[in-house]
């Protein structure tokens, strides 16, 4: 009953220092590289449709919405800083994924040696037992 109890204790302190928001859902390289490819993209319509719209207002006679471009432009940097921001945030996600698992790996290993030590420590115990046994 003592192990079971003890057994029940180490799960429950094991569960609760895991942290649900170290599994990423759909936080994989692939996505990293694609929010940055977007992000790009978003980039470069932007900053041409800004080009071509001063080019436009500066040195051609063409009387365009200028404000509207530069408002459709400003969103287009804003949609880039988003998919880059994501994109961050999945590489980030990665590492915390990865320095979790590293970090269960390492706390396995000291519950293998604090096992294997609790059963020399029972083995010695039980050795001491039977040469005290013997004696008498």
């Amino acid at each position: 009953m003592k192990k079971i109890a003890h057994w029940l204790l180490e799960k429950a302190k094991k569960d609760m220092r895991t942290d649900p928001f170290t599994t990423p859902s759909r936080r994989t390289k692939l996505s990293y590289y694609f929010d940055n490819l977007v992000s790009i993209v978003f980039y470069l319509m932007g900053i041409y449709l800004m080009l071509t719209d001063l080019y436009q207002a500066l040195f051609t006679s063409n009387n365009t919405d200028f404000l509207g471009t530069a408002l459709m432009a400003f969103v287009l940097l804003l949609g880039g800083l988003l998919f880059r921001w994501s994109a961050f945030a999945d590489l980030k996600a990665i590492k915390r994924y990865q320095q979790y698992l590293k970090q269960q790996s390492v706390d396995r290993q000291q519950e293998l040696r604090r096992e294997t030590w609790l059963k020399a420590v029972e083995q010695g115990k039980t050795e001491l037992e039977q040469k005290l046994n013997h004696k008498e």
